[in-house]
């Protein structure tokens, strides 16, 4: 369906960094992780809970303070045993490996939770990565405000940065958004161009998370995050309402999974152009990563925008179909999101 498919990973959302690297714009890469979790964990640390207090949430649910606090110390509790574990693996997607090799599934829902409400945090503490903002103003259809029928991406990111930058367009979804850990209904195909998450998003309903702490003024922040945990972490079927992670690594089935291989199978079918993003394609993601590229006959030509290409050109040859020739072009200028001259 889509003429160029935009890969998209963890560069993708670095944004801007000033002189003494903190991050002004986007959101932290994997070697900055452990230093912004220790400020997250501080953040949650320092929430004042009174106990008297009567919170609500979603408008309608009460919690007491007395609650909350103990709630907050969970929380406090299992970000440590997950700081620790950062610290003695080489990225935090190697322990959720691990666990997931080792069936611990209450440890990597824990993970998954924290991690989802990590970005959370993260994307309220920090203004979006411009670029995304840019890119939008470039393709956008006019009128509509949907992707065009010939462009679609595929992110590898669990991030909100390119729903952040579409709110400023149009408040209401009109974005073609296929998300792996959605637990409505799999979204019907649209002709226009598709947004696919293959790690699912860091949220924990199939509405924003994120837009609905934002929407909150009466709650603060820290404590709704504490409030998200909590009930991700429960039972509260009986309240009318539950939530649970929809971070999902490419390496996870679900329930979903037979959707969104036929929908990125559906996709790809006829691409000639890939731009990839910020992904240094890592083994742990090589079968996917290979099924998706096997699933584009047509491919011509791939772009590799990063500050290191060489790198990633090299790492894509592994998973690039080695039945026919595919130029592979670099493009170092990391400013805005590639645009192809084929567009």
């Amino acid at each position: 369906m889509s003429k160029t498919i935009y890969y998209l990973g963890a560069g993708a959302s670095y944004g801007k960094r000033d002189e003494s690297k903190n991050i002004l714009e986007g959101l932290p890469v994997v070697s900055e992780i452990p230093s912004q979790f220790d400020e997250f964990r501080e953040f949650i640390y320092k929430a004042d809970i009174p106990e008297d207090a009567l919170y609500t949430f979603h408008g309608y649910i009460n919690a007491r303070g007395k609650d909350l606090a103990n709630e907050k110390q969970y929380m406090l509790n299992a970000m440590d045993e997950l700081r620790d574990k950062i610290k003695e693996h080489a990225t935090i997607d190697t322990y959720a490996r691990k666990l997931y090799l080792t069936g611990d599934k209450w440890a990597l829902d824990k993970l998954k939770c924290i991690l989802s409400l990590f970005f959370i945090w993260e994307q309220l503490e920090h203004k979006p990565d411009n670029r995304y903002d840019t890119f939008l103003a470039n393709v956008l259809e006019a009128k509509i405000l949907t992707l065009p029928k010939d462009i679609s991406i595929l992110s590898w990111n669990y991030d909100s940065q390119i729903e952040i930058a579409y709110r400023s367009y149009k408040m209401d979804s009109g974005l073609a958004i296929y998300e792996k850990n959605i637990q409505g209904q799999w979204p019907q195909l649209t002709p226009n161009g598709r947004i696919i998450k293959v790690n699912g998003s860091a949220t924990l309903a199939d509405d924003s998370v994120l837009q609905g702490i934002m929407n909150n003024k009466e709650v603060p922040i820290e404590v709704q995050l504490i409030h998200y945990y909590s009930y991700a972490m429960s039972d509260t079927s009986q309240l009318g309402i539950q939530f649970k992670t929809h971070l999902s690594f490419a390496w996870e089935d679900t329930s979903n999974q037979l959707n969104l291989i036929d929908t990125i199978s559906a996709t790809v079918s006829d691409t000639q152009y890939v731009v990839i993003i910020g992904y240094s394609f890592p083994y742990f993601n090589r079968v996917t990563d290979r099924s998706i590229f096997a699933a584009m006959p047509n491919l011509k030509k791939v772009y590799v925008q990063d500050i290191n290409p060489d790198a990633v050109i090299q790492a894509i040859q592994a998973v690039l179909p080695s039945d026919r020739k595919i130029a592979v072009e670099p493009i170092k200028d990391c400013g805005q999101f590639f645009l192809p001259a084929e567009l």
